[in-house]
């Protein structure tokens, strides 16, 4: 890519950022009025990033700025989400001591960032019944309550390691976990403690 001149690159980067934040790009008359100018000289620009291989545009289209140089290319902001492992008891949820890897989303993919997320790597069979696999990464909504039929991340009590994933039914003084295999029983206690609900899986089907 040839060297642009400052302005230009006040230009690729409020495209960049327009088309991030709306979803489509900005037409000249947006860049004109963001930076002040006329009309002309925002073709002028434009012109220029097309030849410079930063954008591309289709004649006689409205809002058809495409970004193809890498360093403007809208990137979506990346979230950090611990992937929990074996629980180890007496260690809080997220400690490090209980975190397997960093799984790396697109902020796009949650709907709320201002919610706390953490993800858990499923082992075993015990919710095939609802399309969660063996090997599948769940991804959890923290939260403290759920209600009944929801599927949440629960440990059952305090001094045995172990995070589950099951169907949330509250009965008179007890809880009970129920799996998604008809081929198992379900997890009756009084010392359920819920960790966050499900949000969405993520499968690799390499």
């Amino acid at each position: 890519m040839r060297e642009l001149t400052e302005r230009q690159k006040d230009v690729a980067s409020f495209i960049s950022s327009f088309i991030k934040q709306n979803n489509y790009a900005p037409s000249v008359r947006d860049i004109a009025d963001h930076f002040q100018f006329s009309v002309k000289a925002a073709h002028d620009h434009l012109k220029a990033l097309e030849a410079k291989q930063v954008i591309k545009t289709t004649g006689g289209i409205s809002r058809s700025i495409e970004i193809i140089g890498q360093d403007f290319y809208p990137r979506d902001e990346m979230i950090q989400i611990p992937v929990i492992g074996s629980i180890a008891a007496g260690k809080p949820l997220m400690s490090e001591e209980n975190t397997e890897y960093i799984l790396n989303l697109p902020s796009t993919m949650l709907r709320n960032t201002r919610n706390t997320y953490f993800a858990l790597k499923i082992r075993g069979d015990s919710m095939i019944e609802e399309g969660i696999y063996d090997g599948d990464i769940a991804i959890i909504k923290k939260c403290e309550v759920a209600d009944t039929g929801d599927i949440v991340a629960a440990t059952v009590a305090d001094n045995e390691p172990g995070i589950t994933l099951k169907s949330y039914y509250p009965m008179r003084g007890k809880v009970e976990l129920r799996p998604a295999n008809s081929a198992m029983g379900p997890i009756i206690t009084q010392t359920c403690r819920i960790h966050g609900k499900l949000y969405m899986l993520i499968r690799n089907y390499a």
